[in-house]
């Protein structure tokens, strides 16, 4: 069978697993029915026949059923019709004493037989179902009432009196299973529809975090590679002799393979550390530092976590290159017992105090600190002055372990405090980090503070959990609502049985007393779970009420009343008794549930076999104080309703729940898979947009350096590099703490508006957050032309504010500089020459006055998609 992968289908295999219980408890009831009966089916071999058709095909419809896993119609209409059919001719099928009554296998397949069709027919095909079988249970029972006389009738003087309160009660079991159906279906179509919007939800999580873990590799390879190239050239340093020379076209040859890598998404994943480490040695050994690297061992470590530890240990050897005053430095690996390990980079420098840090510097912040945090590591850093560095890389299992349990939250960045001279958080390695400000060498903390997870996010395991506390308060609802209703259905039993009754105010006032104790049960089970000694007490009452019903119960001879025959489980709290364990199993209270079944047969037992006279009176011969097949058949019925209602529930309520995690499951799986396909969609884009202005500037020029067409000694040379790299430092500044940094995906344009000299005034209000990624994406496209329309226009800067609100938002624009007449509107362009894509969902605007343009985007949330772009 297929596993369910909606909360429909987890109904519907439920469903269809109930149903095939039940047709097998009937078929054992039947069986049983006859064995009590054997004396009449021996005399009646005709009425043997459609016995023996009827248990053959109810196993046959329950292996069907579980061998397709659904309903298919040519079954529930043979089932509709054969139940028909043996109602019909009940007169032939069942001994004269239990003809029309609801205590026989024919009231039992008639009964199977309305459920499914309420499950698998519309409502006017059901609504036939039901009248077919009605009428053919009264045209049985009016046959018995003309075709036996009262000799054969025994007891029975009234089999089609008999059949109308069957009638009455199948209608109302039908009907009651209808609504329990619809009102189940309602539950199924709110919890797909909680568990889609939280699968939607977590995809856009997962997607967002992507991004943002992509975003921050990015940042940290243009800081590492890139940005130390560039200012290394601006600088100067290294490059006055043919050797110097050399070294910066190899260090321009890796920053470009690293852009270009990421832009490809070519990068190698391994678990093995040691070829990692070995290039990043190889790559500090490039640049004239010495470095001691004992024999590495083999490690089998998480492709994420070999990354971040190579990645912070470049990092640790560059600072050390740059800023120890030595060229020497060591490094060395080491593999718990845990299979943890640490990496030790230490050197015998010129060290640094941790409080002449500067507060705004990136380099171990992000390169270092931020890179092991998020993938569950941590990095500690020793200095004193005069005695070198001591860095320490540890990542162990755990640590990942609880990482991840943190969800998709920013990863924690270091504190933004500088630490105690002698272990450093985010400050420099053997000195602080040059590259971060020509000014001004120095390292320091990035002054960032954990994020709280998405508001979207689901953690794993809470969809299954949610789904089946929907289906077990449903279950609990509706099980409530159907034992009100089918209380009110034993009024009708009670006024027929009370002709038996010694007393007619004792069975009155009990049914009152039933009422009320079903009314309490069902008022508590609605609004929560039954305690264990709430649903003890409940059972327990219900049995004592049983109890005195049926002693207060007498026999109805023939001739004197045409009530039913002698027997003192043939009463109306016999049909309650169902509906109370009921509560009891929804309530997921098994160990009482037990017990209260296993003291409910045991009642109906005792009562049975202390009657008086429970045969066919004296009609049949039977005599005083037995108990013949009329009142044993009788106890059977009362014990395979018992089982069935319990069936649907207990078996439905634990399938229900193992179904519920399988859904949840499955649509974990299916997030999981979208999440990754337009995570790695969207992380292309993101790439493309964000490395645009290295690539089709940067990369050019590192690449003349490299193959020796520029000079890095030329001023003009060394000057644009400097204004690349104060464009890419001051967009990673701002974007960890200052307004640019809530500008996401839009820093991009402005860092490359900023290398073209436009100086650019980011200001944000509100919550970016609230801005749709479709907005995003289109605000992606249309910002880097306007900022080329303000840069072609002359100025000298302009003004960027960015405005979030859940209803919806603005962009401005504003410098000075006369582009267009006032009033018009001129088209923002992709980039130069391009025209803007999807500006559908943004209204855009231009007004120009005193010189001074402004051009406005807005949009609105409603609407919007709500998924990542």
């Amino acid at each position: 069978m297929l596993v369910a992968t909606t909360a429909h289908q987890a109904l519907g295999t439920v469903a269809v697993r109930a149903f095939a219980a039940l047709r097998i408890l009937h078929v054992a009831y039947l069986v049983g029915y006859v064995v009590v009966w054997r004396s009449w089916y021996t005399i009646h071999p005709a009425g043997l026949a459609p016995a023996v058709a009827m248990a053959v095909w109810g196993v046959v419809f329950a292996l069907v059923v579980l061998a397709l896993g659904r309903l298919p119609r040519l079954l529930v209409a043979g089932n509709v019709l054969l139940a028909a059919a043996v109602g019909a001719g009940a007169a032939l099928c069942l001994p004269a004493q239990s003809t029309g009554g609801t205590g026989t296998w024919v009231f039992s397949a008639s009964t199977h037989a309305a459920v499914v069709a309420a499950w698998a027919c519309r409502r006017r095909a059901f609504t036939g179902v039901v009248v077919l079988l009605v009428t053919a249970f009264l045209t049985g029972g009016a046959a018995a009432q003309v075709t036996l006389d009262g000799e054969a009738t025994g007891a029975n003087q009234t089999p089609l009196v008999r059949a109308l309160i069957s009638a009455v009660l199948l209608v109302g079991i039908a009907t009651l299973f209808r609504v329990a159906i619809v009102r189940l279906g309602v539950i199924a179509t709110d919890a797909d529809t909680r568990l889609g919007t939280a699968a939607a939800e977590r995809q856009a999580a997962d997607v967002t975090a992507a991004r943002r873990r992509d975003r921050r590799e990015r940042e940290r390879m243009l800081h590492d590679t890139v940005l130390n190239t560039l200012t290394g050239i601006a600088w100067g340093g290294g490059v006055r002799d043919r050797p110097g020379t050399v070294l910066t076209a190899e260090q321009c040859r890796y920053a470009i393979d690293a852009v270009r890598t990421m832009l490809d998404g070519t990068a190698a994943a391994t678990r093995d550390l040691t070829g990692p480490m070995l290039r990043v040695v190889a790559v500090a050994r490039s640049r004239g530092l010495r470095v001691d690297v004992p024999p590495l061992a083999a490690t089998d470590l998480p492709a994420e976590v070999v990354r971040a530890l190579a990645g912070a240990a470049q990092e640790l050897l560059a600072n050390v290159h740059r800023h120890a005053g030595t060229n020497q430095a060591t490094l060395a690996v080491t593999v718990g017992p845990g299979r943890g390990v640490r990496v030790i980079v230490a050197d015998e420098g010129r060290g640094f105090l941790a409080q002449d840090v500067p507060a705004d510097r990136l380099g171990l912040a992000r390169s270092v600190h931020a890179r092991l945090a998020e993938v569950g590591g941590q990095a500690t850093i020793r200095s004193e002055p005069g005695r070198g560095t001591t860095a320490e890389l540890a990542w162990t299992p755990a640590g990942a372990s609880q990482a991840a349990s943190a969800g998709r939250a920013e990863p924690p960045a270091p504190p933004a405090r500088a630490e105690p001279a002698g272990q450093v958080g985010p400050g420099g390695h053997g000195g602080p980090d040059g590259p971060d400000r020509p000014d001004r060498p120095g390292a320091g903390a990035e002054p960032v503070g954990r994020a709280a997870p998405s508001p979207g996010w689901v953690p794993s395991g809470t969809s299954a959990a949610e789904l089946r506390d929907s289906y077990a308060a449903g279950l609990r609802r509706t099980v409530s609502v159907a034992a009100a209703v089918w209380f009110g259905c034993t009024a009708v039993v009670l006024v027929a049985t009370l002709p038996s009754s010694r007393s007619v105010v004792l069975s009155v006032g009990c049914w009152c007393g039933m009422a009320l104790l079903v009314a309490v049960a069902a008022g508590m089970s609605r609004r929560r779970p039954l305690r264990r000694h709430e649903a003890l007490v409940l059972v327990a009452l219900g049995l004592v009420i049983t109890v005195v019903v049926g002693l207060g119960t007498v026999p109805t001879w023939p001739g004197t009343s045409t009530g039913g025959p002698p027997s003192r489980i043939n009463t109306w709290p016999v049909l309650v008794l169902p509906v109370l364990l009921a509560l009891v199993a929804v309530s997921r209270l098994f160990a009482a549930w037990l017990v209260a079944i296993a003291a409910t047969v045991a009642v109906l037992g005792v009562l049975v076999l202390t009657a008086a006279d429970a045969g066919g009176g004296p009609a049949t011969g039977a005599g005083s104080g037995g108990t013949g097949p009329l009142a044993l058949a009788q106890l059977l019925a009362a014990t395979n309703g018992q089982v069935a209602l319990q069936i649907m529930v207990a078996m439905g309520g634990p399938v229900l729940r193992r179904t519920a995690d399988q859904v949840a499951r499955a649509l974990e799986e299916e997030t999981a898979r979208a999440a990754l396909e337009q995570s790695e969609r969207a992380v292309r884009a993101d790439r493309e947009r964000g490395l645009a202005t290295i690539q089709q500037e940067v990369l050019p020029m590192l690449e003349a350096v490299a193959d020796g067409l520029l000079d890095p000694r030329d001023q003009a040379v060394r000057d644009r590099c400097a204004r690349h790299a104060a464009a890419i430092r001051r967009t990673l500044v701002l974007g960890a703490a200052g307004a640019a940094g809530a500008l996401g995906e839009l820093a991009p344009a402005v860092v490359g508006a900023r290398a073209h000299g436009l100086e650019v005034e980011v200001r944000v209000v509100g919550e970016p957050r609230h801005i749709p990624p479709a907005v995003y994406e289109r605000l992606a496209e249309v910002l880097p032309g306007m900022l080329w329309d303000a840069s072609a226009a002359g100025t000298g800067g302009a003004v960027l504010t960015l405005i979030g609100e859940p209803a919806g938002g603005q962009l401005f624009l504003t410098y000075r500089a006369a582009v267009c007449p006032a009033g018009t509107a001129p088209a923002p362009h992709l980039a130069a020459g391009g025209e803007v894509g999807h500006a559908e969902i943004l209204t855009i605007s231009t007004d120009v006055e005193d010189n001074q343009t402004c051009v406005e985007i807005a949009w609105s949330a409603v609407d919007q998609p709500t998924g990542p772009p």
